[in-house]
């Protein structure tokens, strides 16, 4: 994936404003109406999936006036032995926007146990992506379901093995630096994690004083202003001091984590305050599963 995310992003992701219009430069200008792709990745297993992350223009008249960033999907069948690829007649093609490439992004990484994501457009026909583990022949699997004009209904299946959840993995963090290039990789991977749902507060509801009992007697005490407020135990501070904070990385990846790799830890200790903080929480509390990510990524499998 030889791209250059901030040229690219400022080729054709930023846009002018010209006679009231927003103006894009076309993404391929020998075939205006046809979409570009970035980085592709094809998937030969018991069914075909071509992998790419995709750009693509709309149009009014000549000028380009949107751009869609997104992670493109295509099942194909694989019949007698043969991979159909872009000749199957009943081939399945999605595009997945942030929120379906976050979405399966943590699925592939196992922070979930399954995925779906479904694609509902005006006039379209109705298309759903769904993410499972189905048997033991491969990791993981997908499924692609579409609804056809006629009413009829089509799907496609295809297992993925490591490698090709390494290289899906790759493009998802990829459109995700397309669309913010001047994240580091390590804020980007901390904010491709599931959202967790929010602690119910523990504060007690203080009820509203009645008027008629407000009055102010001669035992009664104006009241206090109360205590300001203190973070949990599980809160990030807001005022972390970045210095303190690589300093903790640091002692616990040489400490605490196994691999104890000096390039993960800087790799971390780049990226935001808040970023450092989760990774040193969860590393004392002996979870080092998104240090273990960065590792994998910077010392991908040898093929």
């Amino acid at each position: 994936m030889l791209i250059d995310f901030e040229t690219v992003h400022r080729t054709y992701l930023k846009g002018c404003m010209d006679g009231g219009v927003w103006s894009f430069t076309p993404v391929n200008p020998a075939k205006p109406r046809t979409g570009k792709h970035l980085s592709t990745h094809q998937v030969f297993s018991n069914a075909g999936l071509g992998v790419a992350l995709y750009l693509r223009n709309d149009f009014e008249g000549t000028r380009a006036i949107k751009v869609h960033a997104g992670l493109k999907l295509v099942f194909s069948r694989k019949v007698k032995g043969k991979f159909l690829l872009q000749e199957d007649g009943q081939k399945i093609s999605l595009t997945l926007d942030m929120g379906g490439v976050r979405g399966l992004y943590a699925w592939l990484a196992g922070d979930t146990p399954h995925f779906s994501y479904e694609i509902i457009r005006p006039d379209a026909p109705k298309k759903q992506l769904s993410g499972f583990e189905a048997d033991l022949e491969f990791p993981l699997s997908m499924r692609a379901f579409e609804n056809d004009s006629d009413g009829s209904a089509r799907s496609i299946l295809v297992g993925l093995a490591d490698a090709d959840i390494f290289h899906l993995q790759l493009h998802c963090l990829g459109l995700a630096k397309l669309l913010y290039p001047s994240l580091s990789d390590t804020a980007l991977l901390a904010h491709m994690k599931p959202r967790l749902k929010a602690a119910p507060s523990c504060t007690p509801t203080i009820a509203s004083p009645d008027p008629a009992n407000m009055g102010s007697g001669p035992n009664e005490r104006p009241a206090e202003a109360p205590d300001p407020a203190i973070p949990a135990s599980g809160e990030a501070l807001p005022d972390l001091d970045p210095e303190q904070a690589k300093r903790a990385v640091f002692a616990v990846g040489k400490n605490r984590w196994p691999r104890k790799d000096i390039g993960t830890i800087e790799q971390i200790q780049n990226g935001p305050v808040e970023a450092m903080d989760r990774f040193v929480k969860a590393g004392n509390a002996g979870d080092f599963t998104e240090w273990d990510k960065i590792y994998n990524l910077l010392h991908p499998p040898r093929r």
